[in-house]
């Protein structure tokens, strides 16, 4: 199992460490606030211990588009990390007391400005902008360096109408979209795994992904990059 590790800055060497002595099972991301005064410096420190990248970036106090997170795209851009962005639907943490949080700054089309104005960074967004599946979708076909996964409430929630997203990611062997993952055919080759579960659960989120496959007809050469080969591909895990 390869798992990628969303580390707080302050476990930051424990992290840098053990992936150093298994780069095959441990892939290192920052977790960082952007909006901390000393965001850059943070991610700085990330890339000189070897970090391949940051996530998941959420809770901001601007849109993600905002001038002052640039650098840190910068940053990002240079090193051509990868960079996991919640998009849709954010959790409420405060129900008694005001709290500094909005979805709209964390919609899937901010990531569009991102991805063109950075195109050495792969950009992933979590939960596919839930609920603007549409957005994500065409944001992601028309960038190659664009993912998004399928973490979180969708599959629950639209169980009982999974061939929606065949109206969503509906380019398949069109030509309408940018170069894909071994050139594959499908729109569905945009998306990647993702699971906001405890281990233990995992399984079941595996279940939702197959239930998603089998509503589409995607193919099983897609479906083997959703579950693992795209990302082995970008973190250069496979030969």
């Amino acid at each position: 199992m390869t798992a990628c590790v969303l580390t707080p800055y302050a476990n930051r060497r424990v992290v840098a460490e053990a992936a150093q002595r298994n780069p095959a099972e441990i892939v290192p991301l920052g977790f960082l606030d952007l909006d901390a005064k000393d965001v850059l410096q943070q991610a700085q420190e990330f890339g000189k211990l070897g970090y391949r990248g940051l996530g998941e970036l959420e809770f901001v106090k601007k849109p993600f588009t905002d001038p002052t997170y640039l650098p840190v795209y910068e940053l990002a851009n240079e090193y051509g990390w990868t960079v996991l962005f919640h998009t849709g639907i954010v959790l409420r943490r405060k129900f008694d007391e005001p709290e500094d949080v909005a979805s709209y700054r964390m919609r899937a089309f901010h990531l569009e400005e991102i991805a063109r104005r950075y195109p050495r960074i792969t950009v992933i967004g979590a939960h596919c902008g839930n609920p603007e599946y549409e957005w994500a979708a065409e944001v992601a076909r028309w960038n190659p360096n664009v993912f998004f996964d399928l973490s979180g409430s969708t599959l629950h929630k639209m169980s009982d109408r999974l061939t929606d997203f065949r109206k969503i990611f509906w380019w398949s062997g069109t030509g309408e979209g940018t170069p894909t993952p071994d050139n594959d055919p499908s729109a569905f080759s945009k998306l990647v795994f993702g699971s906001d579960t405890s281990l233990n659960s995992i399984e079941n989120v595996i279940g939702q992904y197959r239930s998603l496959f089998g509503a589409c007809g995607v193919p099983e050469p897609t479906q083997r990059l959703i579950m693992g080969g795209t990302l082995s591909k970008i973190f250069k895990l496979t030969g």
